[in-house]
């Protein structure tokens, strides 16, 4: 959408906020959080937002790369992915990931590849 759509889409939400009933600004008011919400949560991550969705922390898991704040390594994503897993599968068996931190995941393998084989390479010798 070109920014001149976007600005006379807020002049326009502006003018009705301005001339609506203090119910109706309320309603208002919530529809525009929720419009806001969706497309926040439809917008691709900033590169440095994807960057802090990954972790090395030397006495967790080895010091191996992690999904923020969690025990759940780069490599074993990875390796899941590898063998057929889908996102869709993985968000299931790991609730408390989202789709920002798969598609994190997904970019520091990209950059990282050989950090993260070595890793899953590790892991296939000692099993």
């Amino acid at each position: 959408m070109a920014t001149i759509q976007l600005q006379e889409i807020n002049d326009k939400v502006a003018q009705a906020y301005i001339n609506s009933s203090e119910k109706q600004q309320q309603r208002l008011k919530r529809i525009v959080e929720e419009v806001i919400l969706f497309w926040t949560e439809i917008s691709p991550p900033k590169a440095s937002e994807m960057e802090t969705c990954i972790q090395h922390t030397p006495d967790v898991c080895g010091g191996n790369a992690c999904i923020r704040e969690t025990r759940i390594p780069v490599w074993t994503l990875v390796s899941l992915r590898s063998q057929g897993a889908t996102d869709q599968e993985l968000l299931k068996d790991y609730p408390s990931l989202t789709p920002m931190d798969l598609e994190a995941a997904w970019d520091y393998y990209k950059h990282h590849k050989n950090e993260i084989n070595q890793a899953i390479a590790m892991q296939d010798d000692e099993n």
